[in-house]
């Protein structure tokens, strides 16, 4: 059973206390793949769902919007199942030991704050706003964790984070835009008539 208020409180202890969460981390038996599929996919709900909503009010169609918020959310969780494995096989190039599970734990927590500002995409134009508050204090996240669960040299620390940090950004950015034009193309047919339907009378774009 999913203890909501350990996550809430994990949410809020790594927004702002993070040293201190990152040593309480360290120490935790916790298998890093694990909390992807639990804890991430929990906090990844929110730019889903709201992403979601965001474009049903915006008029972007029901059955795109929909598809489009699934297959995002495959996205967020694909893209750290692969950013996981980077980072691990970055690790030896910033003087750090390899650690996969440590890896995992490291960027499954570090992203908390892209999934807490997805609040913000609740209104479609705000979302690379929401994406670049989120991922810059991810950063920050990196930053201090992969000191404390992977024993980073902390010289090289700021150049890892930066490094793992952007490669996330570019690998959810692209993909997103794919995903973004294969729902469109699916259910462009379906939005038209959507938007004809609720301006009757009216030519399409007026």
């Amino acid at each position: 059973m999913i203890d909501y208020s350990a996550l809430a409180n994990r949410v809020v202890e790594l927004m702002t206390n993070p040293k201190k969460t990152w040593d309480t981390i360290k120490d935790e038996p916790d298998q890093g793949k694990e909390l992807i599929l639990g804890y991430v996919f929990l906090l990844a709900l929110i730019p889903t769902v709201f992403g979601f909503v965001g474009n049903l009010l915006f008029a972007e169609g029901f059955l795109y919007s929909l598809v489009y918020a699934i297959l995002l959310l495959g996205v967020f969780l694909g893209s750290l199942f692969v950013l996981g494995l980077l980072v691990n096989a970055m690790a030896p190039s910033f003087g750090t030991i390899r650690n996969e599970n440590a890896a995992f734990k490291l960027v499954a927590y570090a992203s908390t704050p892209v999934w807490v500002a997805g609040f913000l995409t609740l209104i479609p134009q705000l979302t690379m706003l929401a994406m670049l508050a989120g991922f810059g204090y991810a950063g920050y996240l990196f930053y201090l964790g992969c000191q404390a669960l992977m024993e980073t040299p902390k010289e090289k620390a700021l150049r890892f984070s930066i490094a793992s940090v952007v490669t996330w950004f570019a690998i959810v950015l692209t993909t997103a835009l794919v995903v973004s034009r294969i729902a469109a193309l699916m259910f462009a047919p379906v939005i038209v008539l959507d938007r004809l339907s609720n301006s009757p009378g009216k030519p399409f774009g007026t």
